[in-house]
């Protein structure tokens, strides 16, 4: 499954030449300002931003910030590719969440190198969103509307456990296995963590389905 990439960058000549070079490997979404890259990154959640700082309607420095503050899009790899040289000009970048900074003309060995680093430091799987909920493997939150649940520890492994099998019964000995560590609890006590569970993702589009004798099952909808 390739890999998703979005390019927030307002010459022509530049988007053509990351095409050329990322298309064939990558899932590419190219917006060419500020305002469009906001719009396209909250719909489709990429996996790594390719982002330049002298943008129409949003600057490059201000979309980033943005970035950084949104759940979604909080822990996604930035790299800046822009013209803008010099110490200040990265230390700028830095100081409002960026990953990497690389200035133009680039190199597209140093561009391929970085991009295949931070995409394998990320995990294909470390943040994925089915319907209207997140769950950031990585960062142990989940977010359900863009909205942070407040989860226990042991909540959140359960549901990890879960959503790693979803559409699969998760038997009780894997949940003990992962979540107590194979320390003796009762049934009951499990039951019970499941019970609050399912409360606070009340208004998701998941839900835990208990398996009689087997266990539990999460399933979308």
């Amino acid at each position: 499954m390739l890999r998703t990439i979005l390019i927030i960058e307002d010459s022509q000549d530049t988007q053509i030449l990351l095409n050329t070079i990322l298309s064939k490997k990558y899932r590419l979404y190219i917006e060419s300002s500020g305002d469009a890259g906001l719009k396209a990154a909250l719909q489709i959640k990429p996996e790594l931003i390719i982002l330049d700082l002298g943008l129409p309607e949003i600057d490059g420095l201000e979309l980033c910030n943005r970035f950084r503050s949104l759940p979604d899009l909080e822990t996604v790899p930035i790299i800046i590719l822009s013209g803008r040289k010099g110490p200040e000009a990265h230390t700028q970048a830095y100081q409002q969440g960026a990953d990497n900074y690389i200035e133009k003309p680039f190199s597209k060995d140093e561009l391929m190198a970085i991009i295949e680093s931070k995409l394998k430091q990320t995990g294909t799987n470390m943040r994925r969103t089915i319907g209207n909920v997140t769950v950031d493997l990585k960062t142990g939150s989940v977010y359900v509307e863009g909205n942070k649940l407040d989860l226990t520890p042991k909540e959140f492994k359960i549901l990890a456990v879960l959503w790693e099998n979803i559409g699969q019964v998760t038997g009780r000995e894997k949940i003990l296995k992962v979540v107590w560590e194979n320390t003796h609890v009762s049934d009951r006590v499990i039951d019970n963590h499941v019970t609050s569970l399912r409360k606070k993702l009340n208004n998701s589009s998941i839900k835990i389905e208990s398996i009689y004798s087997e266990g539990y099952k999460l399933l979308a909808y």
